[in-house]
């Protein structure tokens, strides 16, 4: 008589080759479905390996971790925190980091830790099995009996092993179609958002996709257009304009790209686009499967780079017709363009002078003041107007030029072009000498009283001297003196002449090296008589290494007796008048101090404007000090005035020293 089983080992039955197949057949062998839910596939597979406990899960590839998908018979089923499981965690976890089947009670080498858990959960037995493709990890499933009950079977356990081995691919292909179909997803994405018309086109010439802006820009539906052969889809114009059947088949055959051009084109109902289109082969191991059709619309691009064409020719027709030189130079200082202003002042041609270094077409001695004018607007500086002059097709002429010049940059802040604008100086200085050689006469006005006496005393004492040797014939001491005195005062006569002749001579356009002290010498040899009668204290103090300067001596002496005058004429109860020059770093400093009446504040910002005058109306023209600071530009100087009313007034002169 056979003793009965006890209840827990009846309760739970080892399960049959029969039960289980009918588990594989349902869902592997009839049919597959990889969207089935892993709770049904799981509480099947519990049922039939007559598991009390079963989980599913799956390895998440990003985070590291595991995530139970399925479960049956679990007390922490509704926990969300017992959800995921870390690799190394419990049994699972353990199974899923060391990449092995747990198999109890058959495995000998379980680690303490698990043991513990094995023992507080009162598992009898288990199948813990790592879920993998070509090694790489896709999940664990979990069969565990509990209490005192046989241990699974080695049917369930092959069976187990199988279920493990088809749901790891099942995993995997789940896995592979969802990143495909993210793939698909992102592509689809980038096709749509890229702003250019695109359509694949197969071996047969049919359309095998199309994205959005190709559907939108043809009014066309997906349904319309997808599967259809391009004939059907693209006008038949445009079809025969760019050949597109045969270049399609070219491209096919040679695996080459073809670069198109531009196209334009007028759907019916709507305004005219301009396109540029190309081929671009799609190939699969060296074989051309399909081919890009991509049309971008440049329609905007091309109205808008003939609208630069159109500004481009307006401002270039503006500044053909400019009266000034406009010239645009590269960041090195060559010519790019010349206008025909520069054409007519200079007598050249824009194909004469283009890649020509601007330089080289001005005057020699000035080229140093050009090249230090466009280094200071590479660097960054604001530079003034300067005059320097040009040179013509004539080898002997020169024009006179103001240029006022000014960097261009880009975007970032990168010089891209220097643009001088050059004013032809010709008539003002024409104009200019004109009055100059007024104010010389006015001068000469001013001084007559005093050149009169100058001459009256030489000539005094050569009329008294002859007359002595007249009287005193048998007297030869006598006469060697009066004969001496005859010739002093004879060459005395004669300097002041010359004086006279070369200040209202009218000054010559060339420029040579000058002395400043010899200039004020003369000057003050013409103004001597009109100082003394005028009762001014004349003080100098010139330099005797004074460096020469690169100018005009007739200019710059007019200069040098506006500024005696100008104090003559503030001084008219007498004072002091002091001169002086010196060397300040790269220039000389001419300098007129006199104490005179002052200038009021509110006249000093005009005191160099033309026709401004202090003085009564008739006793002066307001052009001396214009033309003073007219002439002192004209020098690369300047010249600079400081007073205070009741104390006297200071004007300071510089000019560059020549440079050797």
């Amino acid at each position: 008589m056979v003793a009965p089983s006890s209840p827990a080992a009846s309760a739970t039955p080892q399960p049959t080759l029969q039960t289980l197949f009918a588990c594989w057949q349902r869902f592997f062998l009839d049919h597959y479905d990889h969207e089935v839910s892993g709770q049904e596939l799981l509480s099947a597979i519990a049922a039939a390996t007559h598991a009390h406990k079963a989980a599913l899960l799956i390895y998440d590839h990003e985070q590291h971790v595991l995530q139970r998908v399925a479960t049956v018979g679990c007390d922490d089923e509704a926990n969300p925190q017992r959800t995921r499981l870390a690799l190394g965690e419990g049994l699972c976890g353990w199974v899923a980091q060391q990449r092995q089947p747990l198999l109890l009670p058959f495995d000998s080498s379980v680690p303490a830790h698990l043991q513990r858990i094995i023992s507080q959960e009162g598992i009898s037995s288990a199948i813990c099995l790592p879920l993998e493709v070509a090694g790489q990890l896709c999940g664990v499933l979990s069969l565990t009996r509990l209490g005192s009950v046989p241990p699974f079977s080695n049917e369930a356990r092959w069976f187990a092993t199988l279920i493990a081995e088809r749901q790891a691919l099942a995993l995997q292909s789940i896995r592979l179609r969802g990143e495909l179909e993210r793939s698909e997803s992102f592509i689809n994405r980038i096709l749509e958002s890229i702003p250019v018309s695109l359509i694949v086109i197969d071996q047969r010439l049919q359309i095998v996709a199309a994205n959005q802006n190709f559907l939108t820009k043809s009014r066309r539906a997906q349904q319309q257009t997808v599967g259809k052969p391009i004939a059907a889809v693209l006008p038949p114009v445009f079809i025969a304009f760019t050949r597109l059947e045969e270049r399609l088949r070219s491209v096919f055959a040679s695996g080459q790209p073809f670069e198109g051009d531009k196209l334009s084109y007028r759907a019916p109902g709507l305004a005219a686009h301009t396109y540029y289109y190309r081929l671009v082969p799609l190939k699969r191991e060296r074989l051309v499967e399909h081919v890009l059709l991509l049309m971008e619309d440049i329609t905007e691009r091309e109205q808008l780079s003939e609208e630069v064409r159109r500004v481009e020719r307006h401002l270039a027709s503006v500044i053909d017709c400019a009266s000034d030189l406009v010239i645009s130079l590269s960041p090195d200082g060559r010519i790019v363009t010349w206008n025909r202003a520069a054409e007519r002042v200079s007598g050249l041609r824009e194909d004469q002078v283009q890649d020509e270094m601007l330089v080289n077409l001005c005057a020699i001695d000035q080229r140093r003041t050009l090249t230090n004018l466009l280094k200071r607007l590479i660097d960054g500086e604001s530079v003034a107007e300067t005059e320097i002059n040009l040179l013509t097709a004539d080898p002997w002429s020169e024009v006179p030029v103001a240029w006022n010049c000014s960097a261009m940059h880009d975007d970032y802040g990168r010089l891209v072009a220097i643009v001088a604008v050059g004013r032809d100086l010709t008539e003002r200085r024409r104009l200019e000498a004109q009055i100059i050689q007024s104010a010389k006469i006015a001068s000469l006005g001013v001084m007559a009283g005093g050149i009169a006496h100058e001459l009256r005393n030489p000539l005094a004492i050569i009329s008294a001297s002859a007359q002595l040797i007249e009287e005193h014939s048998n007297n030869p001491e006598l006469q060697q003196q009066a004969t001496r005195r005859i010739i002093a005062s004879a060459e005395r006569a004669s300097l002041i002449i010359e004086h006279l002749l070369r200040f209202a001579h009218p000054p010559q356009e060339r420029y040579r090296l000058v002395d400043t002290n010899e200039v004020l010498d003369d000057v003050l040899t013409m103004m001597d008589h009109q100082l003394v009668s005028a009762q001014i204290d004349l003080h100098c103090e010139l330099s005797p290494e004074l460096p020469l300067i690169y100018g005009n001596p007739e200019l710059l002496a007019q200069v040098f007796t506006n500024m005696i005058l100008n104090a003559c004429n503030a001084m008219t109860q007498g004072g002091k008048l002091s001169i002086s020059t010196s060397t300040q770093g790269e220039h000389v400093v001419v300098r007129f101090c006199d104490t005179g009446t002052g200038i009021p504040r509110e006249h000093l910002s005009k005191i160099f404007d033309p026709f401004f005058t202090t003085r009564a109306v008739g006793q002066g023209t307001g052009l001396g000090l214009s033309i003073s600071y007219s002439i002192v530009r004209q020098h690369h100087g300047t010249i600079e005035v400081q007073s205070e009313l009741g104390r006297g007034t200071s004007f300071e002169i510089m000019l560059p020293v020549h440079e050797a």
